[in-house]
């Protein structure tokens, strides 16, 4: 377990090992990786607030997940490998807070609007999602999110997102910031299900011209296809 005493006795030998981890001086694989992080558990385990944690490979991930008995990674909807893939590329840190392994994420959030020539104004409606694994997934939201990624500004953020997501881009397309419907919650994770989740979203709102208006859209993706349509408002 966590933060149990069988580490103590082996306390300062392990924070002199982490210590040269840390500054780099040595070179270390799965077994002193394991050895460090019963350290850093020990540490961060009387921590107070986000503590971030530094995850060098998959299989660091996989090592780190194994000390959270409640988490279950064969029950979650992506895998392993999409969850460090987002820790690579900088769109989610992984942290302990609250003795809990947590996941923080800046998210983007497009409310897209059309209003045909009759008057009738929709609002965009994600569906459901279906996986290459054939599992499917009900949405709801109306909304288009996406990550935002290091060095990107969230209204960089939400051209990105619809360009990506909706093929909506060029000079015609542009996204309003509703500062007062941004927010900030934390939740367990739908994706990563045993891992708390932090959610910062900014939200935006864009205009979709009629040259751009399509009954329907379908995001492909590597592991997964998403379903948008329109809803009269």
């Amino acid at each position: 377990m966590l933060g149990s005493n069988r580490y103590k006795p082996f306390w300062k030998i392990n924070c002199f090992f982490l210590l040269l981890v840390q500054n780099k001086h040595v070179a270390y694989g799965f077994a002193t990786f394991k050895i460090s992080y019963i350290v850093m558990y020990e540490v961060i385990m009387n921590s107070v607030g986000f503590v971030p944690l530094k995850i060098n490979s998959e299989e660091d991930l996989g090592l780190l997940l194994s000390q959270f008995p409640d988490i279950k990674p064969n029950e979650w909807i992506k895998s392993i490998s999409a969850l460090y893939g987002e820790i690579k590329s900088g769109e989610c840190v992984l942290g302990i807070e609250d003795e809990k392994l947590h996941r923080r994420v800046d998210v983007v959030a497009i409310k897209c609007f059309h209003m045909n020539e009759e008057g009738q104004r929709f609002q965009i409606f994600e569906e459901k999602q279906i996986f290459k694994n054939g599992m499917e997934r009900q949405r709801g939201n109306k909304y288009v999110a996406e990550k935002l990624q290091p060095n990107e500004t969230p209204e960089e953020c939400a051209i990105r997102g619809l360009a990506e997501e909706l093929q909506i881009a060029g000079p015609n397309v542009h996204v309003v910031p509703l500062l007062e419907e941004n927010k900030f919650e934390k939740r367990e994770s739908p994706t990563y299900k045993g891992i708390q989740c932090s959610y910062n979203t900014h939200v935006f709102s864009c205009e979709v011209p009629k040259l751009l208006y399509k009954d329907s859209y379908i995001e492909e993706q590597e592991d997964k296809s998403t379903f948008f349509s329109w809803i009269k408002i």
